[in-house]
């Protein structure tokens, strides 16, 4: 039972921290895993998991790697290929050699050995990590697919290494000539076996189409089980698993696949499947780190053996000597290979590089493969050395946040796809000459509005996802400052008598409605205090003013509605809005300005509509339901007209008719209901 409980609360903990990074997208996820990791070592279910490196290495890191090497730009590997197969391999084992002879210089009590094995646990480099911290800002190119190709394949080398070191630390004879051999077979091997893998499971699908036995469940199972059986079929003959994983998703991804309604089905359900399992496996990866790390963290901080502020001092040393040997083995290895190139790698590629070197959880698990015991004597610098490497991969991944931002070239900012900003507003004047041209209903005005409302949000959508987080943290806190405003202009006129109790919880209820803030996340303090703060503050002085507007629900049948009254309101706060953002007016966004500005203009027009009530009700009618459908139909017409005369390509003109199906199928289901 308890095993199930421990369970349920990583499947809690793995989605809180997704939702987390959602609404604080600043922080990253994997440093939310971890912190959530280290919260429940500190729990008794915590002490309860029993971490296995080769359970972890086969049941987590191989699939992670079977996924990125089915997202692998093969193209862009192979073109830097060389520089990559010296980092995933060379800088692995110059990686050990730096880091392990200066453990053993401040540790000679340590074996050589296992100070080597130290150095090679901290050889590979962590993509998932690497991934995390780069995904936001503007990196070359060729830095990204060095980054991705060494991801894919230092894990192997990493690990083998390891094991070389950890059989010289048993049995005290160590080759280099042997150790490099027998590196080079398990490489090869473990492609050998993902290549195998691959051809068996392509005769097997082959024989069930033969036999008329096609079903989209069992080819789903098959690739699901594609990076298990390679790995540790890899594994029974003694290669690398992990690169047998790799090999066989580059494979699996580059087979032909025919169009069809079978094949497409099998498309779109594996992608889904697959992002869920990325996602978990990844989030599982960052957790179990923060649980070792409060693991391995205890017995030896309160341990006298040494001081606490020697082994920091450690720590930090080991890292300083990690990036600049790795620093120093990327600029050298570019120095000789573009010594006759007229084309160079700059300084800050070579930073990146650098700093992008970030180590992960398969150096945790690498570190916990170490013998309890040596020569039938424990092995009692082993918990010393678990210490130490969860502590350098921990500042390995605060040093890439902070180092890898100053070095890029900026937040990255997603490219606004000017034509389907183009298409969204010729529906919206389509919609616009129809409410000016067409004799309507007040209820048929009032849905069209709210429709144009609908394709208005769609626009700042798009126009907010290309937008860099600095700008969007811009934007939440004028959205966050305009909000304030308006509730602390509304509080003093009810306070004052100057609006009727009806006219102060309607307004209110609109202003939950249609205030600014239309995605709440928590970018920055200032408007985590606009937001939340200042809110929970009116909540607690004013306890019975929030029950009154939370207890009026319904407000179609609310006697005498002052449509008038609510224009004022909406006046005198305009002025108070426009007087306070005066003071700032030097840090406001034109753009985001008009916008917002265009936002509250809709809500005044819908103030002075005879029917104030159905605007909060309005998306519930079939009338609503009647008018959306026509836009997505008038929608795909202005697609299909634009993919004719060639303004867009058949491919955006497909993702643009998928967005519209899925909201139409969406509206339809819900009208259903």
């Amino acid at each position: 039972m308890e095993f199930i409980e421990l369970l349920i609360i990583i499947a809690i903990t793995i989605t809180f921290s997704n939702i987390l990074s959602k609404i604080m997208p600043t922080v990253p996820i994997f440093f939310a895993q971890i912190f959530f990791g280290i919260l429940l070592g500190m729990t008794k279910y915590g002490h309860e998991v029993n971490f296995q490196p080769e359970i972890f290495l086969v049941m987590i890191i191989a699939p992670l790697l079977f996924r990125e090497g089915e997202e692998a730009d093969t193209a862009s590997i192979a073109k830097n290929f060389s520089t990559i197969l010296f980092l995933a391999f060379g800088g692995v084992i110059l990686t050990l050699i730096a880091l392990g002879f200066t453990l053993h210089l401040f540790f000679p009590t340590i074996p050589l050995a296992a100070c080597l094995a130290f150095g090679a646990a901290l050889g590979p480099t962590d993509a998932v990590a690497v991934g995390s911290l780069a995904k936001k800002l503007k990196m070359p190119n060729k830095v990204i697919h060095i980054l991705a190709g060494e991801g894919l394949l230092n894990d192997a080398s990493g690990v083998t290494a390891f094991q070389f070191a950890v059989t010289a630390l048993l049995t005290g004879a160590f080759s280099v000539l042997n150790a490099s051999i027998t590196l080079l077979i398990s490489s090869i091997g473990g492609a050998l076996v993902g290549f195998a893998v691959v051809w068996i499971k392509n005769r097997i699908v082959r024989f069930i189409e033969q036999v008329a036995a096609k079903d989209v469940i069992s080819y789903l199972l098959i690739e699901l089980l594609l990076p298990f059986v390679a790995y540790v079929l890899a594994e029974m003959v003694g290669v690398s698993g992990i690169i047998a994983a790799v090999v066989a998703e580059v494979l699996q991804s580059k087979r032909h696949q025919r169009i069809t309604l079978f094949d497409a089905e099998l498309s779109n359900l594996s992608e889904s499947i697959w992002n869920t399992i990325g996602f978990t496996l990844n989030a599982l990866v960052f957790l179990f780190l923060g649980i070792e790390l409060s693991e391995v963290f205890s017995p030896v901080w309160t341990d006298r053996t040494y001081s606490n502020l020697w082994l920091l001092m450690i720590v930090l040393l080991l890292v300083v000597v990690l990036f600049v040997a790795r620093f120093l083995i990327i600029r050298l290895f570019f120095w000789i290979k573009e010594a006759k190139k007229s084309e160079k790698t700059t300084f800050r590629e070579i930073c990146l590089l650098t700093f992008g070197g970030v180590k992960g959880t398969v150096s945790l698990a690498a570190i916990f493969i170490l013998p309890l015991s040596v020569d039938g004597i424990a092995f009692e610098q082993r918990a010393l050395l678990l210490f130490l490497t969860a502590c350098v991969i921990f500042a390995s991944l605060l040093v890439g946040m902070f180092a890898l931002p100053f070095f890029s070239d900026g937040e990255y900012e997603k490219p606004i796809d000017v034509k389907e900003l183009d298409i969204l507003n010729t529906v919206i004047n389509y919609m616009q000459k129809k409410l000016e041209e067409e004799q309507l209903t007040d209820k048929e005005e009032v849905a069209i509005e709210a429709v144009i409302d609908q394709y208005r949000m769609r626009i700042w959508e798009l126009t907010t996802e290309g937008l860099t987080e600095t700008d969007q943290k811009r934007i939440q806190e004028l959205q966050a400052l305009m909000v304030t405003i308006e509730q602390e202009g509304l509080d003093k006129m009810y306070q004052k008598e100057e609006i009727t109790q009806t006219s102060y919880i309607l307004y209110n209820r609109l202003l939950e409605r249609y205030e600014m803030v239309n995605q709440q996340k928590f970018l920055t303090w200032a408007s985590v205090w606009l937001m939340i703060g200042r809110r929970f503050l009116r909540i607690l002085f004013h306890p019975k003013r929030f029950w009154k507007i939370k207890q009026q629900k319904d407000f179609t049948n609310y006697p005498k509605i002052n449509v008038d009254e609510l224009a004022y309101i909406f006046e005198e706060n305009t002025k108070n809005i426009e007087r306070r953002l005066k003071v700032n007016e030097t840090k406001m966004n034109t753009n985001v300005r008009s916008f917002l500005s265009g936002r509250r203009e809709m809500l005044l027009r819908r103030l002075y509509h005879r029917n104030i009530t159905s605007m909060i009700s309005i998306e519930k009618s079939p009338i609503y339901k009647k008018e959306l459908l026509q836009g997505y139909t008038f929608e795909r017409k202005i697609i299909d007209s634009y993919e004719a005369n060639k303004e867009i390509t058949s491919y955006s003109a497909n993702s643009y008719r998928q967005n519209v199906n899925l909201l139409e199928s969406f509206a339809i289901s819900k009208t259903a209901h």
